[in-house]
């Protein structure tokens, strides 16, 4: 009896990082790749190999729900989702308060969070009521926030703490939040580090609930932590406040 192949869900999938995940995707035999776009057609990789493309349009919520209905229709039950479509900010971008374009800022929030965020739940709420792997592609400074690149930061970051809490409310299923650096450089997430990880992780049966997987090494992984936790308790204050006693009041 031939054994089932995961279906794998790619959105993103003409970006600089997604096409990278297309190719790798396209020779693993036991996956049955699904790649998500706004332009199928500039895709370009070889029509002969088994995959499925489906375009769709990730600032439309109705947009989402139907391509995930067809896929469940043509492909069968999704096994594995990979978030990996974001709106960027524009390079050299610096003056959020004068120059950010409105449109574009909604824009990112809602394919870097509110895209990401439904195509999880149109991938959990059919098919396996558990044991379905959801890959999320971050970026460290949506932990911490930095200078310039506020809508996708922030956005980022909705994700990340959403991710968070779906893994607290759904044990049963598995969560990975990607906190990748600067992947063209290599700087923090080497293409072929990360892919490396990617694979282990779809094969792997039963692998941990919940984790953040920063690419760095050691030492950097460290003094990384270390410094976003100063950063954190140096800007945080403590207000005392004065707790009634109640039950004291009402006997007197």
């Amino acid at each position: 009896m031939n054994k089932k192949k995961q279906v794998v869900v790619l959105t993103g999938s003409g970006g600089r990082f997604g096409s990278f995940l297309v190719k790798k995707l396209l020779v693993v035999s036991e996956i049955l790749p699904v790649f998500l776009t706004s332009e199928p057609e500039k895709l370009g990789f070889d029509s002969t190999l088994n995959h499925k493309v489906y375009k769709v349009n990730l600032s439309s919520a109705k947009s989402i729900k139907n391509v995930f209905c067809l896929i469940y229709d043509e492909c069968g039950d999704i096994d594995v989702l990979i978030n990996n479509a974001a709106v960027n900010t524009i390079p050299g971008f610096s003056d959020f308060i004068n120059n950010s374009d409105d449109q574009r800022v909604y824009e990112a929030y809602k394919v870097n969070a509110a895209a990401a965020l439904l195509c999880i739940k149109y991938t959990l709420n059919r098919g396996d009521q558990s044991g379905k792997k959801i890959i999320n592609i971050l970026t460290r400074r949506a932990f911490t926030g930095h200078e310039r690149h506020v809508e996708y930061y922030s956005s980022k970051a909705g994700l990340y703490n959403a991710t968070r809490t779906l893994a607290t409310d759904y044990p049963m299923h598995y969560f990975r939040n990607i906190m990748s650096g600067h992947i063209k450089t290599g700087r923090g997430g080497d293409p072929n580090s990360m892919w490396n990880y990617f694979i282990d992780f779809i094969c792997e049966p039963k692998p941990p609930h919940y984790l953040e997987i920063y690419y760095e090494s050691r030492a950097k992984y460290y003094l990384y932590l270390l410094r976003c936790y100063y950063r954190h308790f140096k800007s945080c204050k403590r207000i005392g406040i004065k707790i009634k006693n109640t039950i004291k009041d009402e006997v007197k």
